[in-house]
């Protein structure tokens, strides 16, 4: 008895394991900027600002002074969903005001990103290792799945093996496994960022602190904003590029 229901437990418990990284995954440019406020620049022209929270596949801008529009109501969030995220052009994010505590507390995070420690060196040296041995760990969980299926009575269970390999395959997935060796060299580094914009070629100069596979997060950009959304707003940003349409071109020396 005790052989059935040991492997069940454990392909129950790994289930439950991975719905709840599945449920908390967020991209890793896009978690910096956590309930921090934003300026979003749409495909359109539009701007769209508040206090930013990253899901899954959704985003949630927050408005901390909602006031009643034109249509009547006080609305206190706008949510983006995945073909309108497809959509963004560059999310920003203005340092705090200089003078301040949280504006010293941004320039000493900056200066950590340009001068990585040596355990934050190790840590990204482990996770490039996973990602690299990302296949075998999950032929090496199928072949386990499949021995269990063999030895144990769970391989009586109709598409027991089927959902323990989906499981193994969605931890696996939780985990970044975006990898670029060019990228990872110019990590903590100051970088040109290009776009296109009304068919010429503009730059973006700042410190590349992450990369994932949908996205570029760009520290003490010089960017002067285009938009008026009633504050005063720095000549610096954080900003995060889509790469369907920015790309690291250059290393700044």
């Amino acid at each position: 008895m005790l052989e059935f229901w040991l492997p069940m437990a454990l392909l129950f418990i790994a289930a439950t394991i991975t719905a709840i990284a599945t449920r908390r995954r967020r991209d890793r440019c896009l978690k910096y900027f956590t309930r921090q406020p934003v300026l979003i620049l749409m495909q359109s022209g539009k701007w769209i600002w508040g206090d930013f929270i990253a899901y899954p596949s959704t985003m949630e801008l927050r408005f901390p002074n909602p006031t009643v529009d034109s249509s009547g109501y006080k609305k206190a969030s706008y949510v983006l969903y995945t073909p309108e995220i497809d959509g963004i052009v560059k999310i920003l994010h203005p340092p705090p005001k200089a003078g301040t505590q949280e504006h010293e507390h941004w320039k000493k995070e900056i200066h950590r990103v340009a001068n990585p420690s040596m355990l934050r060196r190790f840590r990204r040296w482990v996770w490039n290792i996973f990602n690299t041995l990302r296949d075998a760990i999950s032929q090496s969980l199928g072949m386990v799945i499949g021995s269990m299926k063999k030895t144990t009575p769970m391989g009586k269970v109709d598409g027991a093996d089927k959902r323990a390999g989906e499981i193994g395959n969605t931890l696996l997935g939780v985990v970044p496994n975006a990898y670029e060796p060019v990228l990872e060299k110019y990590l903590s580094k100051q970088v040109i960022v290009e776009m296109l914009k009304d068919d010429e070629v503009v730059e973006f100069a700042g410190l590349l602190q992450e990369y994932s596979s949908k996205y570029l997060l760009v520290r003490n950009v010089v960017y002067k904003s285009e938009i008026d959304n009633g504050t005063e707003l720095p000549d610096r940003f954080d900003i995060i590029f889509p790469r369907s349409k920015a790309l690291v071109r250059h290393c700044v020396v």
